[in-house]
């Protein structure tokens, strides 16, 4: 049964409301501002977080650095009398900043206010609401924060792994993905290359050319940097897994160190640990799927490719692995996400990657509106919303040789699109962040996104009912093509005696997935890809600048949302309800490397003859504007036998048998003066009037 994504009780977490000034004498008589709700079942027992007014931070800073040391290292007493008396009544086993104290970061810290947070720690039996409302009465404290249960962290996923066999795969020619890189299961990753028609013509919803990334092309420009660190904020990713293992990142510190457990608190990550139960266990494929998509391995003759994934085992962007979900039963204290964000910003990362959300899901079904999830959140921020924006401002900073000064912070939008509608969901539509909607294989909305005005982007995300046949099995059930969804990359440790049947398909290794969690990884993958080749040409961006430019690195999908679609709530009876709500249309890998590079491209439709005037690209009238010569760098890649293009005036037309890029240079004379510039000449199959490269 689909998981609801409730926001029920998530006031703790984020807002679109500035943040009221802290006084400098405290709350100036008034209570602090208070986040959550003591009495949820989603409330986080034993523990909240106070925001302290600058000055009492100050005091309390101070004051712990006199105190003397506990037997356990932890700080449990503020140093400050009135806090300190309900901290000694309640027997605090715990009080200490969130982030911890870091004198390169504590200039970044001042100005998002993340240093002004601590935590505190208490038996559970004792009751959330009397500590809150005890601690929001006293002076310098601003903020009083009911945290969220870290067991309510979800992966944005439809459903578990589906794991590959080769049944799944029909035999092919030779393609143009098979020609790209030598990793066998590159073909049937619609997602990079869509080729169209006929692999599986018996289903729902054909594939249509062109409904992919753009990667194959992007691929000659740049395949990656192992300079760019992506945190997966996740479940953990296999860092053994033989098509991952290349480009797993390493602390230079500890290069036994690929990240950090903040489920369990320890460096260890935990990827085998089973959920569920003997029926029906839980594996932590998620992250390793993410991971797969952004990084696996290119060109190692082995299994699928990543977005920036680099070639033959070097280049590759880096992925640092952030547990913040997990199975044993012992873990989940504290606040994992927050502490992900700040090992992600301190230890180098720039994306920082989250397919995650809450699922809220009651315990007696019931549902919230969609006007009281708008209400709740617009009047609420926390801890989180700090941490986010120390990532955006920070990350990168500290490095004078990274493209990005500062972070991107990726989302999945969420998956109750079907349930809820256009309604906002948190964290994924807090402003800074990115937010990714899922796209199906035929430019429609996947039946399960979220979406609404504030989803920024789209990206291939793969579509359960997209692939269902007109087929039933043996047993009746209707048959659905797995390869609908999104391939790459899932767990393969022996150590795990996996029920699902993984090691008997000879496709160990690698399985479906569905949900705006593989979408949101494209996004990220592009950007860690454009952040490459932004180093590869030395070039630098503020987040604010690199955000622009990816969120326009686009083409049009909405002329696309016609008619209706099945999903697992049943039809869809109208996709003109999407228009609009999914970005400014899905993610180009080939159109963000030319925006970065600057690099004026040219989209024509492949087979068929598209004429361009260039007469503008050149500053010049019309009628004092000639071309004079113009060459292709390599015609072979759009299928063309000559090099040579042929022109009338400013005029060229274009028909390109094949889907490719090449160069394109043209020289040009307007009056005295003569012009030589080069153009990207793009030939795509799919999209035509609707918005997309024509």
């Amino acid at each position: 049964m689909k998981k609801l994504l409730l926001l029920c009780g998530l006031l703790a977490v984020f807002a679109c409301t500035e943040e009221p000034a802290d006084s400098a004498g405290g709350n100036g008589g008034r209570k602090a501002r208070v986040l959550g709700s003591p009495t949820s079942r989603l409330a986080l027992r034993g523990s909240l977080s106070v925001k302290l007014s600058p000055e009492t931070a100050q005091a309390v800073a101070a004051a712990q650095a006199q105190l003397p040391a506990t037997r356990s290292g932890v700080a449990t007493r503020s140093g400050v009398g009135g806090i300190d008396a309900i901290l000694h009544e309640i027997d605090a086993g715990r009080f200490e900043r969130v982030v911890a104290y870091n004198p390169e970061w504590e200039d970044v810290y001042e100005q998002t206010g993340i240093n002004r947070w601590y935590t505190i720690a208490f038996d559970d039996e004792i009751q959330l609401s009397e500590v809150g409302e005890r601690l929001a009465a006293l002076p310098g404290v601003a903020v009083v924060e009911y945290g969220i249960d870290p067991r309510y962290i979800r992966p944005m996923s439809e459903g578990p792994a589906v794991p590959a066999s080769e049944g799944m795969f029909p035999r092919v020619g030779e393609t143009r993905a098979a020609k790209a890189m030598n990793d066998p299961m590159l073909p049937f990753q619609w997602n990079y290359d869509n080729p169209g028609g006929g692999l599986f013509p018996d289903v729902a919803v054909k594939p249509e050319a062109g409904a992919d990334i753009d990667l194959l092309d992007a691929w000659q420009l740049c395949t990656g940097s192992e300079e760019v660190i992506v945190a997966v904020i996740d479940e953990p990713v296999q860092i053994t897994h033989p098509d991952l293992r290349a480009n797993i990142w390493s602390n230079p510190k500890n290069s036994q160190e690929h990240g950090y457990n903040f489920w369990d608190d320890t460096p260890e990550l935990d990827w085998k640990s089973v959920g569920g139960d003997d029926r029906n266990p839980e594996y932590a494929d998620h992250g390793t799927h993410v991971a797969g998509v952004i990084a696996a391995v290119n060109n190692n003759g082995r299994g699928v490719c990543g977005i920036a994934g680099g070639r033959s085992n070097s280049g590759g962007v880096r992925i640092m692995s952030c547990q913040i979900m997990g199975n044993s039963t012992t873990g989940g204290k504290g606040n994992p996400t927050v502490k992900a964000f700040e090992y992600a910003w301190t230890n180098g990362a720039i994306i920082a990657q989250n397919s995650w959300g809450y699922n809220l899901e009651t315990a007696d079904g019931t549902k919230i509106t969609p006007e009281e999830f708008e209400r709740e959140w617009k009047s609420n921020y926390g801890i989180m919303r700090d941490a986010i924006d120390t990532f955006v401002r920070g990350a990168g900073t500290r490095n004078p040789n990274s493209p990005l000064q500062g972070g991107l912070v990726i989302f999945a939008a969420g998956n109750e699109g079907d349930v809820y509608g256009d309604v906002r969901i948190y964290p994924a539509a807090y402003d800074p962040v990115i937010a990714v909607g899922a796209m199906d294989w035929s430019f429609r909305p996947a039946y399960y996104t979220d979406y609404g005005p504030w989803v920024d982007i789209a990206a291939p995300g793969g579509d359960r009912y997209s692939g269902k046949t007109t087929r039933t099995a043996s047993d009746g059930r209707t048959v659905f093509y797995s390869n609908a969804q999104i391939l790459s990359t899932i767990l393969c440790d022996d150590a795990i005696a996996y029920q699902d049947g993984r090691k008997d398909g000879g496709m160990y290794g690698y399985g479906f997935m569905q949900g705006t969690s593989m979408a949101c990884p494209h996004v990220s993958g592009v950007a860690a890809l454009g952040l490459a080749y932004a180093a590869q040409n030395g070039k630098k961006y503020t987040p604010a600048e690199f955000k622009a430019l990816l969120l326009s690195s686009v083409y049009g999908i909405d002329d696309c949302f016609t008619g209706s679609k099945d999903g697992e709530l049943g039809p869809i009876a109208d996709m003109a309800v999407y228009k609009n709500k999914m970005g400014g249309g899905c993610i180009d890998a080939l159109k963000l490397l030319f925006a970065v590079k600057g690099t004026p491209a040219v989209y024509v439709r492949t087979g068929e003859p598209v004429t361009v005037d260039f007469a503008r690209y050149f500053g010049g009238d019309r009628s004092r504007v000639a071309l004079t010569a113009a060459s292709f760098a390599s015609p072979g890649n759009l299928g063309l036998s000559s090099s040579k293009a042929v022109f009338d005036g400013t005029k060229i037309t274009f028909d390109c048998p094949e889907p490719g890029t090449s160069m394109l240079r043209i020289s040009a004379v307007s009056g005295d003066t003569e012009f030589v510039r080069e153009f990207a000449v793009v030939s795509r199959a799919g999209l035509a009037a609707n918005g997309g490269w024509l």
